[in-house]
């Protein structure tokens, strides 16, 4: 003989209901992880509605979502450019170390979606081996450089080492001479009122950056250099 069922209560069915509706609440404001005013304000909607609140929104709900509109005036501006052309500034460096480049005694490249110029002088025309003090024929070319004080710039100078660890001397490891060597080339650039210090910064990156991987002279010689980087601010 089949068992009979008891009928469920009355309020269970609105019980239901309402867990119904308030996970759906529940999962819209999960959703609504960023302020989206036109797609919050149909959810109130909808919410209203479903708890029968009438149609559409009262006063003070439509003076709330018309306030989360941005006017013209609020609005974010528009990415600017950079504040300065680097490639003219590149052309003028081209043309000032013309011969020097030829000698390979410096090397000046553009890279126009960096945004930055970037020049490099072998070790061996910058320093002496162990030795962060300038050579005579490095101050001549830094001299070269025309006053970038009242350009809208800033200039690294970044010291590179070969792998190869330092053996007494002055400085202790790579690091050190590095940082040196970009340090020194920045005091002199100061001092010779090329750059100012606010707009300056050394950088020594010891062996870490290799151009080369090779383990001949000629492979430690390319990764011995000293950069400047330009970039606008």
């Amino acid at each position: 003989m089949a068992k009979k069922i008891k009928p469920c209560p009355g309020w269970l069915m609105t019980f239901a209901d309402l867990m119904s509706l308030l996970m759906a609440f529940f999962v819209l404001l999960y959703s609504m992880s960023v302020m989206d005013p036109p797609r919050y304000q149909q959810v109130v909607e909808s919410l209203s509605i479903a708890f029968g609140q009438g149609e559409g929104l009262s006063e003070k709900q439509e003076e709330f979502f018309q306030s989360l509109i941005p006017t013209e005036e609020e609005a974010p501006p528009a990415p600017t450019p950079s504040l300065i052309e680097l490639k003219p500034l590149y052309e003028s460096l081209i043309e000032t170390f013309s011969e020097a480049v030829q000698k390979k005694e410096i090397q000046i490249e553009h890279d126009p979606e960096k945004d930055h110029i970037l020049i490099i002088f072998p070790s061996e025309i910058a320093f002496a081996s162990g030795r962060a003090t300038l050579r005579p024929q490095f101050i001549d070319l830094l001299r070269d450089f025309f006053a970038l004080k009242d350009k809208n710039i800033h200039v690294q100078v970044i010291g590179h080492t070969d792998s190869i660890p330092m053996r007494g001397g002055r400085f202790a490891s790579n690091w050190e001479l590095s940082s040196a060597r970009a340090a020194s080339v920045i005091e002199h650039l100061i001092k010779d009122k090329t750059i100012i210090p606010t707009q300056a910064k050394a950088i020594g990156f010891a062996d870490t950056r290799p151009i080369s991987l090779g383990t001949r002279p000629e492979d430690h010689a390319m990764n011995r250099r000293v950069e400047i980087l330009i970039t606008p601010k």
